[in-house]
């Protein structure tokens, strides 16, 4: 190899190496949730994330996969026992919530809970009866459903 070429790739791996560190210097901003989508089925929930990465973080993702999201993704459902990753892409994410919700009689009930980041659309689904939108949130809030 010429010394050009291994100079261009030197530069290109310090650049990719650093996209991380540049994220978490901007606060952990790289990932913002544009929608979160939550469907109860009996105690357990599935939850689908639409979001948008900033340029670096792209790239980052980009260069090395979208399995490096892990952490930040295991963050936002941080007060959640038993969270499992199910998908990870570029843009979108699914995970599985066991146990999130509890049964109490005939009804199922979840608790409030924080979320590790701010949601711009949060949208619950129950097993039976309406939808509901809650907008720029950070907890999924008092839910009972049947």
């Amino acid at each position: 190899m010429s010394r050009i070429s291994v100079f261009i790739l030197m530069t290109l791996a310090i650049f990719l190496l650093s996209c991380p560190a540049y994220a978490m210097d901007e606060g952990g901003q790289y990932l913002h949730i544009d929608q979160m989508v939550l469907r109860f089925d009996h105690t357990d929930a599935t939850v689908t994330l639409n979001y948008d990465l900033d340029i670096f973080a792209k790239v980052y993702v980009f260069a090395f996969g979208s399995r490096h999201l892990k952490p930040e993704l295991e963050e936002i459902f941080f007060n959640y026992e038993n969270v499992k990753m199910v998908e990870i892409g570029h843009d979108h994410a699914v995970i599985f919530l066991k146990d999130a919700s509890r049964k109490s009689d005939m009804f199922y009930l979840h608790d409030q809970r924080e979320l590790g980041a701010t949601i711009s659309s949060l949208y619950v689904y129950y097993p039976v009866g309406p939808s509901k939108n809650i907008r720029n949130t950070n907890v999924v809030p008092n839910l009972f459903y049947e």
